[in-house]
């Protein structure tokens, strides 16, 4: 089940958890295809392990929802602010909210519009939600995740 959580940015007692302009994004490179992952678990450490919110423990999502962009699981980008983020590709992400309204402003994935993710239960910054027509997937930051 995905979840979408609205939120405003600006006006009285809006409160965002993760500042707008340090989510913002660009990227030169060119994403054309989705797929599976599907690399065996000698060939990698991520085996079928649960994955959750390095801060409070929540359950996010599994390695069995690792996803491949372009041929890779893992990506670095810079964001305009010159934040870098290492984020992992997931086709699902039970444990996010998605914030906002998409846009493809700044997007990591051209011809994908983005929204934020935040963590279910704590509102950690966890990453972004990608959507192109009917299909979507969840880029998260590794370093804000951790495996069980």
């Amino acid at each position: 089940m995905e979840h979408v959580l609205s939120v405003e940015y600006g006006g009285a007692g809006a409160r965002p958890s993760v500042p707008f302009a340090a989510l913002q994004q660009v990227d030169d490179r060119s994403f054309s295809t989705t797929e599976i992952r599907d690399v065996p678990d000698h060939e990698t450490d991520w085996g079928k392990k649960n994955i959750l919110c390095k801060t409070c423990g929540n359950p996010i999502t599994s390695d069995e929802a690792g996803i491949a962009m372009n041929g890779s699981h893992e990506h670095t980008f810079m964001n305009p602010r010159g934040m870098v983020f290492r984020i992992g590709c997931f086709s699902k992400a039970a444990g996010c909210f998605i914030v906002g309204s998409p846009t493809d402003e700044y997007t990591w994935f051209p011809g994908f519009a983005w929204c934020c993710v935040i963590c279910a239960r704590c509102q950690s910054h966890l990453g972004w939600h990608y959507r192109s027509g009917g299909s979507g997937f969840f880029g998260l930051i590794l370093d804000q995740l951790v495996r069980q």
